[in-house]
């Protein structure tokens, strides 16, 4: 029977926690939060999904879980998560870990954590799972990583600083490139709360580019914007894909794809992971590359408008 800690009870937790009791494997899971009322509606869930195999552990000390844990995955908001991975890291022995995104909020927590990870050779991703999705595995075989890859995305309340990184992942991908630039000059100056409590969010444009000119424009609008859709320009090629709905139009002709949720994806995440050593998502390290070419273009736009001194900018 393999181990499974998800650290992170609330709402993304408790999806991954349903994933993963879909996986093909004997599993002992054990899920840990601060939180007893996050642990208690995460136990809801899990017992919405049927699967044969599997226990489940809810528990608020880390000191309940097991000290060898075969896939843990981090579910928290940002700002604890390089303290979570610490705490795990200095009473377990973790073989798999995946982080959720947005990684953390200060540039000095990426080398730290990189030098933790390679010290207890813990192999790590980042879940940033439209790599995994049928949407964007198809459109990939149409593009020419030879040719400049063009994305947009437009949309309204959106979650632009949450939600940037996914698209600009899939985007390298798609692509073939592991650097780029950014340009933030078409954001409007205004800090906004976020939904969750303690975060910010902006609205605007941000354009990616990377070494070979494929370029990434993502906009936030208040305004509201009909049938949303990515569009990818590459040679001869021009694609949309509705993700919401599952549509994909490739010159013209149109498909249906799966949408995916993360509930449906974390059991196969772990199976694979657990069958192979490796998994579809990027690594930490080229994955930290672009959550840190985004935290230093906005981080200090952020906090020169609220007039923060701190190094540290909260996306979540």
């Amino acid at each position: 029977m393999k181990t499974i800690l998800i650290a992170g009870a609330g709402q993304l937790g408790s999806r991954h926690l349903q994933g993963v009791k879909t996986s093909k494997n004997e599993l002992d899971i054990w899920v840990y939060d601060l939180s007893r009322e996050s642990l208690k509606v995460a136990e809801e869930r899990y017992n919405q999904v049927e699967s044969e195999n599997k226990t489940a552990h809810f528990v608020d000390s880390l000191e309940d879980v097991p000290n060898n844990i075969d896939v843990l995955i981090v579910a928290s908001s940002s700002k604890p998560r390089a303290i979570i991975v610490k705490q795990v890291l200095a009473s377990k022995k973790v073989k798999y870990m995946v982080l959720e995104k947005f990684l953390f909020t200060r540039m000095s927590e990426y080398e730290e954590i990189d030098a933790l990870l390679n010290e207890n050779n813990v192999k790590t991703w980042v879940n940033c799972p439209r790599r995994m999705w049928d949407g964007y595995n198809l459109i990939e075989q149409y593009i020419d990583k030879n040719l400049p890859v063009n994305i947009s995305y437009k949309d309204t309340d959106w979650g632009l600083c949450c939600n940037t990184v996914h698209y600009l992942d899939i985007f390298m991908k798609l692509c073939g490139c592991t650097t780029c630039s950014v340009d933030i000059s078409g954001l409007i100056p205004e800090v906004l709360d976020s939904k969750r409590a303690g975060y910010v969010e902006l609205y605007g444009t941000e354009v990616f580019t990377t070494p070979n000119k494929s370029q990434l424009t993502l906009t936030c609008t208040t305004e509201k914007t009909l049938n949303p859709k990515v569009v990818i320009k590459n040679g001869d090629n021009l694609i949309t894909y509705n993700e919401g709905e599952g549509e994909i139009s490739i010159n013209d002709k149109s498909r249906d794809v799966k949408v995916h949720y993360q509930s449906g994806l974390s059991g196969v995440l772990v199976d694979e992971l657990l069958s192979k050593g490796n998994c579809r998502l990027s690594s930490y390290k080229e994955s930290a590359t672009y959550h840190k070419t985004y935290l230093q273009a906005v981080g200090p736009f952020i906090n020169k408008i609220k007039g923060w001194t701190s190094d540290s900018c909260p996306i979540t």
